[in-house]
């Protein structure tokens, strides 16, 4: 098992984050407590799970009426970067019939991290090529964003949700105090979305999310 490691670049497209996989490292015994832990408090997590759903409509109506976030303005330029990425990303995942298989050159033997940057890049540019080529009669979204902004403008959280995949993303930045409310509001989120019978018996992603979150 590697160890990943995350760097944050910037482009003309906004940030791209990209994952290294050093493969030449063991997990750390920390690690693997780590992880241990992780799997008892998943496992204690799931013993309190009943079912119940709502759909990914009413969850974004539930956003809006208990914690006061609206909708954001689909023209806005930054709204529609987010949608070209996440339906680039949906149509690899879901329709790779289409689109065949993603480009990801290799970069295993490679230690110049600049020529690691430029390489990641262009597989970006590329995908985005195919993406763009699929008529969005043939394969669209049903992108929402919801925003949430307090007093502090530094305070401010994001929820994206497509119902077509059935995806749900977040972000928050500010304070301290402010990060472990958002995550409150997502464990909250992911428990109105709730999961069915059949979801907790086929341990279905939906459920998996729903541990995922309630485990962090």
């Amino acid at each position: 098992m590697g160890i990943e490691t995350e760097e944050i670049i910037g482009g003309a497209d906004g940030p791209t984050t990209i994952f290294l996989l050093d493969k030449s490292k063991e997990p750390t015994f920390r690690q693997r407590m780590q992880s241990r832990i992780t799997r008892i408090k998943r496992y204690f997590i799931a013993k309190r799970i009943h079912p119940g759903t709502h759909s990914l409509e009413e969850l974004g109506e539930y956003l809006v009426s208990r914690y006061g976030f609206v909708e954001a303005d689909m023209s806005d330029p930054q709204v529609i970067e987010e949608y070209e990425q996440l339906r680039v990303s949906l149509l690899f995942e879901h329709r790779p019939d289409l689109v065949g298989e993603p480009c990801f050159p290799s970069i295993d033997d490679i230690e110049d991290t600049e020529a690691v940057l430029r390489m990641m890049d262009e597989a970006t540019k590329k995908n985005q090529e195919k993406a763009d080529s699929i008529a969005r009669e043939v394969f669209d979204l049903d992108f929402h964003k919801y925003v949430k902004t307090e007093k502090n403008a530094e305070n401010m959280m994001d929820v994206t949700i497509e119902r077509n995949a059935g995806y749900i993303g977040d972000g928050a930045s500010g304070s301290k105090s402010f990060i472990r409310k958002s995550n409150k509001i997502m464990k909250d989120a992911y428990l109105y979305y709730g999961v069915s019978e059949e979801d907790i018996r086929t341990n279905s992603q939906r459920y998996k999310d729903l541990l995922v979150q309630l485990s962090m």
